[in-house]
């Protein structure tokens, strides 16, 4: 029994070529001695503080910006400042009541002039106690509970956040209640000064203002108070 077999020719099939593409190798570029030359310059002439500076502004104000932004929305979905005056005020409120009623404002001004007028004598016994030898072991022992029991470097953490904005203010208030600022009123001429020294106005030279009980003053004990009498005007005066 014979088998026919119909002949097919074999199809080759074509070269595929490859075409591998070269991949530049990255070339890194080391500080060249200008590179260096020209950032010396710019510290030397101020030019890269300058922008540094420029940068961190730029950086600080675009932070305050958005701060400002995210404070108004937020205020104005959950009416913030408003629930916050409401609170504020039926806080004052409450607190005029409670004084009214307990006296609280009256009693602390009683005892801070208590206080202040007895403060001299308080602070020589104290001083009296710190000189004895208890007085001395107390202190040391004070001292050392207070620097290890954590309070000491508490109060320092503290005091770096709360100094540099209530230095200013409690500067500004010790200095204002011994300064006084006011116009002459023979030439309308503004001075300031100690209240502890006599202030002449630098125009007319006349004296604008004097202590209480100085050695020149009209009440003063001094023989050389009838001398300066003619030059002594009242002034109006306003304290800061």
């Amino acid at each position: 029994m014979a088998t026919t077999l119909t002949w097919q020719p074999l199809q080759l099939q074509p070269k595929t070529t490859l075409h591998i593409g070269r991949r530049r190798a990255a070339t890194v570029q080391a500080f060249r001695r200008n590179d260096f030359d020209r950032f010396a310059r710019r510290m030397t002439s101020g030019e890269a503080w300058r922008d540094a500076w420029r940068t961190a502004n730029d950086g600080f104000e675009q932070l305050v910006f958005e701060a400002k932004k995210t404070a108004e929305r937020i205020d104005r979905q959950y009416s913030v400042s408003r629930r916050l005056n409401s609170a504020a005020r039926t806080a004052a409120v409450r607190a005029r009541e409670l004084d009214r009623e307990f006296e609280i404002s009256v009693r602390w001004r009683s005892f801070r002039m208590d206080f202040s007028r007895n403060w001299p004598r308080y602070r020589k016994q104290l001083n009296d106690f710190l000189n004895t030898p208890l007085g001395r072991s107390f202190a040391t022992i004070f001292f050392l509970w207070f620097a290890l029991s954590g309070w000491l470097f508490r109060i320092l953490i503290l005091a770096t956040w709360v100094l540099p904005i209530a230095a200013p203010l409690l500067i500004g208030t010790v200095a204002n209640n011994f300064v006084i600022k006011g116009a002459c009123p023979a030439c309308k001429r503004e001075f300031i000064g100690s209240k502890s020294q006599i202030i002449r106005c630098a125009g007319c030279g006349n004296i604008v203002w004097q202590p209480e009980g100085d050695f020149f003053s009209r009440n003063g004990r001094g023989k050389k108070s009838t001398k300066s009498d003619d030059d002594i005007i009242d002034v109006e005066f306003e304290e800061k």
